[in-house]
């Protein structure tokens, strides 16, 4: 089974539909446990996104800073980032480059290269003639697997029942 590691926008897109805090915390509990089993994880610049925020999920992501849950990128994922940020700013506009290299996603794809894990993302591919960087698309160029939210549940063969 392979680790994934969580791009930011898995987080606050379950924090706002499916996976409420208030109605659905078996989701955040399983996060926890995945977690502590080293199967998922988030870059430290993943939590600098969710902890920059003045709501429940920035408390929830403060609270595990030190857990494990969000790693920080060692020399190789450093190393692997300047690759990726090399391919961007070569493939698409100056101003769609700069908004990308701003965020968390650059680092998520680094950590799972280097990992040889799955990045997860609530992104969608878009057609190679999109001026917008996108995770799958720039996964796709270096190899990187991904899927979204669902398919990680499907692939841990989670089951959120009633008691």
């Amino acid at each position: 089974m392979p680790n994934f590691c969580l791009d930011s926008n898995v987080y606050i897109q379950a924090k706002n539909g499916p996976y409420g805090m208030d109605f659905m915390p078996a989701f955040w509990d399983l996060l926890d446990q995945q977690s502590e089993r080293g199967v998922i994880y988030s870059s430290t610049m993943v939590f600098s996104e969710l902890a920059d925020g003045d709501d429940k999920l920035a408390l929830w992501a403060k609270e595990r800073k030190d857990t494990g849950m969000f790693v920080e990128p060692n020399g190789t994922v450093q190393l692997e980032l300047g690759r990726i940020a090399d391919y961007v700013k070569n493939n698409y506009p100056e101003n769609n480059v700069k908004e990308f290299l701003a965020k968390a996603d650059p680092w998520v794809i680094a950590h799972a290269r280097v990992n040889s894990d799955t990045v997860v993302t609530q992104e969608a591919f878009v057609s190679q003639h999109s001026q917008k960087v996108k995770i799958p698309n720039v996964c796709g160029h270096f190899n990187v697997p991904y899927v979204n939210t669902w398919d990680m549940l499907r692939s841990l063969n989670v089951k959120f029942t009633l008691a």
